[in-house]
């Protein structure tokens, strides 16, 4: 509960320097945290980055003047607390989706609520994860008949696109009206590929007219079952691996649902053969029981880690494992754990890292640049929670630092970081399987 009064303390004096410039190390001062804290309470606890935060109520102050005011847009800009013309007109098109000259004349209201934890934190589960994810919803699908074609390439990136492209030029050609054709997709399972080969399978719920006879299309059928709605972008691939992280390692989680056994699925909403958004199907079922939070000591265990910085820190790192796993020949080996960390509640692009791990026994010995790559994990208490995995996490954390708020025996230590471990599995389905331990350093709080 400390940690709940701390972080409304740092809204309230974000609140009343909203129009001025603001140091994150203030907001920290006024919050009696060290900032790398607060970036972590502060996300877990509102759901939104420290600094998304500050620029959303701005926007949402702005917004208000453009609507019920006529004072000139520079000056509600100023007023507002954005430094410039051109940041303050991109920010608030982010938010928005409008110019704030377009707004003023729109009848779209944009609001964005301060937030009040003291207020919140007896909501329960169910009103707390809907006003968080609004936009998330479980549905079923039915499973339906279904024109398929499967889609391979050695090329992974861009492989939904081109089976779109050649799918949608198929059924046109063949006189299909493809303004009304829904269309669906799903990677194809791994098993049923050469380990080289990526595929994706698309298709579009209705019946084979009989004149179509393309030796490359064949009937199967829609995958149903419970799913997990969200949506996404056409483009670009970032956005939409986002809005899948979104679901998969913020929803999941903290929701009653655990991940499905069936395919993860995608819709393309398209026009004149151009995919214009997407909706998300994440394959759900429902939890019997939810994971156990747990507190011991972690002895310590030696890891080589690869590391780096920036908006591209994690397919930097992945690379750098994937390189080092090459070089050493020891692709597939489920003998070692992997690790993993990042900067949690840290969206700032310069601040931001992602660190990927692989277990490095003492009987071990290692030479050359790899020593270099030594790090050592544990020695001490960490809270953990056993679980599958959840994409990057964050929804685990969300649930640990959460815990850890609520609690009074314990508080976070800040000298060690969180980690990772993910636990070896073989198989096709080797990705839904593994076992992944979430740890958090903690010290017994002095009380």
């Amino acid at each position: 509960m400390e940690a709940v009064k701390a972080v409304q303390q740092a809204i309230d004096y974000m609140e009343e320097h909203l129009c001025e410039r603001m140091e994150p190390n203030r907001i920290a001062e006024a919050a009696l945290m060290s900032l790398p804290n607060l970036y972590r309470v502060f996300y877990a606890l509102t759901g939104h980055p420290l600094m998304e935060y500050i620029r959303k109520r701005r926007v949402n102050r702005a917004a208000h003047c453009l609507r019920y005011s006529e004072s000139p847009i520079l000056d509600i800009a100023f007023e507002s607390g954005f430094d410039s013309y051109r940041t303050f007109a991109a920010v608030f098109k982010k938010a928005t989706g409008l110019t704030p000259g377009m707004y003023r004349k729109a009848s779209l209201y944009y609001s964005f609520e301060r937030v009040n934890l003291l207020e919140r934190v007896s909501y329960l589960e169910e009103r707390e994860l809907s006003h968080r994810f609004p936009d998330v919803k479980v549905v079923r699908l039915a499973a339906q008949p279904a024109i398929a074609y499967r889609h391979g390439s050695s090329v992974r990136e861009g492989l939904e696109d081109e089976a779109f492209r050649l799918f949608y030029k198929m059924l046109a050609s063949a006189g299909i009206e493809m303004e009304r054709t829904r269309l669906f997709g799903f990677d194809a399972p791994l098993s049923d590929s050469p380990s080289d080969l990526h595929e994706y399978v698309i298709m579009a719920p209705i019946e084979l007219p009989a004149a179509i006879r393309h030796p490359d299309l064949f009937v199967t059928k829609l995958p149903g079952g419970l799913y997990a709605e969200g949506k996404a972008p056409a483009a670009p691939a970032s956005a939409i691996i986002a809005a899948w992280n979104r679901i998969v390692a913020e929803w999941l989680p903290r929701s009653s649902f655990k991940l499905g056994s069936h395919p993860f699925v995608e819709e393309f909403f398209h026009h004149r053969g151009r995919i214009t958004r997407m909706k998300l199907f994440l394959p759900v079922s429902k939890k019997h029981e939810q994971e156990t939070i747990e507190v011991a000591a972690l002895p310590r265990s030696r890891i080589l880690a690869f590391r780096a910085g920036g908006i591209h820190a994690q397919s930097l790192a992945d690379d750098q494992l994937t390189a080092w796993l090459n070089q050493q020949a020891v692709v597939g080996d489920i003998r070692r754990s992997l690790y993993m960390s990042y900067s949690y509640g840290i969206t700032e692009c310069d601040d931001s890292w992602y660190e990927l791990g692989i277990a490095a026994p003492d009987d071990i010995h290692i030479t050359g640049e790899d020593a270099g790559r030594v790090k050592w994990l544990g020695g001490g208490l960490y809270a953990s929670v056993s679980t599958v995995a959840y994409g990057v996490m964050t929804g685990v954390l969300d649930l640990l630092h959460e815990w850890l708020c609520q609690t009074d025996d314990y508080c976070l230590d800040e000298t060690r970081s969180w980690f990772a471990e993910y636990l070896p599995a073989s198989g096709p389905e080797a990705e839904r399987s593994t076992t992944v331990i979430c740890y958090l350093p903690v010290i017994r709080s002095n009380v």
